[in-house]
């Protein structure tokens, strides 16, 4: 009797802990301003097939490789809006970790950018045993006890990749969809007072002629697409962000664009490594070996 009588009280429970759920208090990706954005993106590549071209590539004259060879920077530049600068650098540190890292340089506004205090003990230490060698397509780094892992940075369209014996084992921006979304001002919509032209007299010559007025294309729109999708204000339930300083850190797109081939994954996403207890992907009965060791940050 007592067992029926527990079983009821959690039943009970799990019904009361079920309806305290609300999923109206949650947003789904139609709701979120950056997911559609990044969905419709994907959209646009996926239909453009082939001839989808990442708007990003790298200044072959900005290429720079420190004194100690262990750390390439070069700025990049962006067909979409060619007068944003943009930062790249990839290091590579003593314990065998490719870091990359990407930024606005010069905006309207700086991201936070403190993190790192917080979350590592001491910066990683850079490597002095790594080599970069600059050709005309692209650049390249080679290490590891085996000189079995290579980093490449392809200058036109950006893409970076790392490989292991001459295998691609982790891409970024192998799909062209990596965008960084700047921060920008708000362009307010000209709005026109002028006064309707009269109508002209019958009769009068050109009378018959009927003029439009022409819509000026958006550049742009093969990439963002045609419309701005609350880029500087979003809402949701009864709720209204006015974004006045318009693209939130948190709230700007930006796909990473990282392919994981034949290995498993070992990235760190933003700014942390991943533990070693989480380096298997999930839901895959497939045994690969451990790719070479990434992090990435914005």
């Amino acid at each position: 009797m007592r067992s029926w009588s527990f079983l009821g009280a959690l039943a009970l429970l799990l019904v009361n802990e079920s309806s305290a759920f609300k999923a109206h208090d949650f947003k789904t990706c139609s709701q979120s301003g950056f997911c559609r954005r990044g969905r419709a993106l994907s959209a646009r590549a996926k239909e453009a097939k082939s001839s989808w071209v990442s708007p990003y590539s790298v200044d072959p004259s900005s290429v720079n490789v420190s004194p100690n060879q262990a750390v390439f920077t070069a700025a990049v530049q962006s067909s979409l809006y060619p007068d944003i600068k943009f930062g790249l650098e990839v290091r590579i540190q003593d314990d065998g970790v490719a870091r990359v890292r990407m930024d606005e340089v010069g905006g309207l506004r700086k991201r936070y950018n403190e993190a790192a205090a917080w979350a590592l003990i001491s910066e990683p230490m850079v490597s002095k045993d790594i080599k970069w060698t600059t050709g005309k397509k692209d650049t390249k780094a080679v290490y590891g006890d085996k000189k079995d892992i290579e980093v490449v940075v392809t200058h036109q369209p950006l893409r970076i990749s790392l490989l292991r014996n001459g295998k691609e084992q982790v891409v970024i921006n192998g799909q062209g969809l990596l965008h960084m979304e700047h921060f920008r001002n708000k362009v307010e919509s000209a709005t026109s007072t002028e006064e309707p032209a009269p109508e002209p007299e019958e009769g009068a010559e050109g009378g018959g002629e009927i003029q439009t007025v022409l819509k000026v294309d958006n550049s742009r729109a093969w990439f963002e697409g045609d419309t701005e999708d609350a880029l500087f204000e979003e809402t949701f339930s009864s709720w209204t962000d006015s974004k006045p300083k318009g693209l939130s850190p948190s709230r700007r797109i930006f796909p990473l664009d990282t392919n994981m081939n034949s290995c498993r994954s070992r990235v760190a996403v933003s700014r942390y490594k991943l533990p070693k207890s989480r380096n298997r992907l999930r839901h895959s009965s497939t045994r690969h070996a451990p790719c070479p060791s990434l992090n990435y940050r914005q």
